[in-house]
């Protein structure tokens, strides 16, 4: 077996422990405004907090993989994570949430992507948009199981407890899962996955453009910006789901067991979007199937706006992830097809930091349209909207 499978089955350990621990904030929400009453757009805004910060500590995390590799740098994150997970164990105060969210776990929340898939992108070659799609499918993973371990530990334990123990489960197997990283085929003696015997020692992908050679060099490209907000708009519309649709079912007068089933499909949908539209990606490129994940997810959305019925509801939050989930692949194989991975490191953390900016907006907006209207429906139809948006822009990235 090629090492660079291995390199993808410890990006998805470390991406499920981290995504699927981070986005069970959903049902914490629940707790934390229950017990201290707080508004529904304080809470959010300590997750939008968190996703600006964890997007910029991704820009300095692909550095340090550029750098320093993969395996210390994902080994602090997930040290750092699990720190700041298990401390939401004695939250007291508001700020104690934004400074957990956009502080040690969101510095921890930077390792669980950027690096990982400049990692695996540096190790193959061929079937580069399936590899990617298996390694982000840690995320989805994440939700589909932790989920249900997290509502069961806050209905046996408490939330304090509950994050207590996912604290210490996810940060140890983050850092844990990192000793198998290597940063270049080379580092084990290997060609990239797909390369043939006289290739070089590293997948060093040219499309026309000469590779950057980092951020400034990076940040002087208008297509870069373009392709950072189009994925933004992803993130902002995909956020909206992950951070309110367990308050947004239980307004639909369903209890938490039923919102922790459907996050649990949301990230079922997640898994096979993502391996369906990476193995899509491999045939029609990353564009095509970003498009046709942005068009999957917007309809869906909508549904799930208007549904009622539990299995309609059910069905919508799969179709939902499907698209969503599928289109995250794409942001690595895009990028690899429009710059290559000289320097994919700073890169995919350049791309992270813009993605998190403008996708923070998405739990605020969803915040401030409940306050405003005592619905979270308009803030899912905002996003199936964005999600559309995010299509149209599509269309601008070509080298």
């Amino acid at each position: 077996m090629h090492y660079g499978w291995v390199i993808v089955a410890a990006g998805v350990v470390a991406g499920a422990c981290g995504y699927g621990t981070y986005y069970a904030f959903t049902l914490f929400y629940i707790e934390l405004v229950a017990e201290f009453g707080w508004s529904g757009t304080a809470v959010s805004g300590a997750m939008s907090l968190g996703m600006m910060a964890y997007g910029f500590f991704g820009l300095p995390m692909g550095w340090c993989v550029d750098r320093f590799g993969p395996r210390g740098t994902v080994f602090a994150g997930g040290l750092l994570f699990g720190t700041g997970t298990a401390l939401g164990a004695w939250i007291e105060e508001l700020w104690h949430l934004y400074a957990l969210y956009g502080g040690i776990t969101a510095a921890g929340m930077g390792a669980a992507w950027a690096p990982l898939v400049a990692t695996v992108s540096r190790w193959f070659e061929a079937r580069r948009g399936l590899a990617v799609g298996i390694t982000v499918l840690g995320g989805s993973i994440g939700v589909f199981l932790i989920a249900p371990l997290a509502e069961a530990l806050i209905a046996a334990r408490g939330w304090r407890e509950a994050y207590l123990w996912l604290g210490l489960i996810s940060g140890g197997l983050m850092a844990g899962s990192a000793l198998l990283l290597y940063r270049d085929p080379a580092d084990r003696g290997r060609h990239p996955y797909g390369a043939g015997a006289g290739a070089a020692p590293q997948a060093a992908v040219t499309t026309g453009l000469s590779p950057p050679a980092g951020f400034g060099a990076i940040a002087r490209r208008r297509l870069f910006w373009h392709m950072s907000f189009a994925f933004g708009l992803w993130w902002f519309a995909g956020a909206i789901v992950y951070i309110q649709i367990a308050p947004f079912l239980v307004e639909k007068g369903f209890d938490t067991g039923f919102a922790a089933r459907a996050l649990m499909l949301f990230g079922a949908g997640n898994c096979v979007g993502r391996i369906a539209m990476g193995l899509f990606s491999d045939r029609v490129g990353g564009a095509h199937a970003f498009r046709l994940s942005m068009l999957i997810a917007a309809v869906a959305m909508s549904f799930l706006a208007l549904a009622e019925g539990p299995v309609g509801l059910l069905a919508a939050a799969f179709a939902v992830g499907f698209g969503f989930g599928g289109a995250l692949p794409q942001i690595t194989t895009i990028a690899v097809e429009l710059f290559g991975t000289a320097a994919i490191g700073v890169l995919m953390g350049a791309v992270l930091a813009l993605v998190g900016l403008v996708g923070a907006g998405g739990p605020l907006a969803g915040g401030l349209i409940y306050d405003a209207v005592q619905s979270y429906a308009p803030a899912f139809h905002l996003g199936a909207a964005v999600f559309l948006l995010s299509l149209v822009m599509s269309y601008g990235l070509r080298r």
